[in-house]
């Protein structure tokens, strides 16, 4: 019997991809960002769930099954790094839509708030 492959979508990022048999995401590591697709179970169309700047300047990350250590890789590179989640949250939700652009933000940790710069306004939060 001869298997024939058919291409039904192609996501335009050049990079290496990661990819656990099993599971319902794939990573998209590249030289600047790392993306986070979720494959949908009845389309089987990836969606976009997170993307994070490659600060670690790794070729390949892989990350264990609860998300709290990571393994990095370089190619050409001699042996890999391991990484442990500093924080973890689940800062999900959306506080507004309104468009920060050319806004500054603030952190004061002492107050466990911060400020953010809003047209002519500053915005604080806690």
């Amino acid at each position: 019997m001869v298997y024939l492959w058919e291409k039904y979508h192609e996501i335009e990022k050049g990079g290496f991809i990661y990819f656990i048999k099993g599971n319902t995401q794939i990573q998209i590591t590249t030289e600047r960002l790392v993306y986070f697709y979720r494959i949908d179970e009845e389309t089987l169309m990836p969606i976009i769930e997170n993307c994070m700047y490659n600060f670690m300047n790794c070729s390949q990350m892989m990350y264990g099954s609860a998300s709290r250590y990571c393994v990095t890789y370089k190619t050409g590179q001699i042996g890999f790094n391991i990484y442990r989640r500093k924080y973890f949250h689940k800062y999900m939700v959306r506080l507004c839509d309104d468009c920060f652009d050319s806004s500054r933000g603030l952190s004061i940790n002492s107050k466990e708030i911060y400020m953010i710069s809003f047209k002519n306004k500053i915005r604080i939060y806690d």
